[in-house]
């Protein structure tokens, strides 16, 4: 009996295992999620709805404050995986087209408690 062959991981560069909050955007409509395991080149998260992420989208992490340009490379059920193609920082100045994603994240901070 031929044993079954393991696809290698085709990954350029490793993730992280993470347990986030996020947003994604698309519009004026935002879905949570739970952004499960992050890489400077993609990400896979869990989506909290049955709704499927559209093509292209920004993923907003929230803890760590960034918003990811995506495009949606594969789905299976909740889960999604996405291709990074932009990263931008929210904590600092940032550009208009995160203009939306900063007030998300900055709802979230004031909404999160003391630490």
């Amino acid at each position: 009996m031929a044993k079954p062959s393991i696809d290698p991981d085709r990954r350029i560069s490793a993730r992280l295992p993470t347990n986030r909050s996020g947003k994604i955007l698309c519009g004026a409509f935002a879905w949570d999620c739970v952004i499960r395991d992050l890489s400077s080149q993609g990400a896979k998260v869990q989506m909290l709805a049955s709704a499927a992420p559209p093509t292209k989208a920004q993923l907003v992490d929230l803890v760590a404050g960034q918003a990811h340009d995506v495009m949606v490379a594969w789905q299976k059920e909740r889960e999604v995986g996405m291709r990074i193609t932009r990263t931008y920082d929210l904590r600092g100045l940032a550009p208009a087209a995160v203009g939306t994603a900063k007030r998300i994240w900055q709802a979230f901070r004031a909404d999160a408690p003391a630490g």
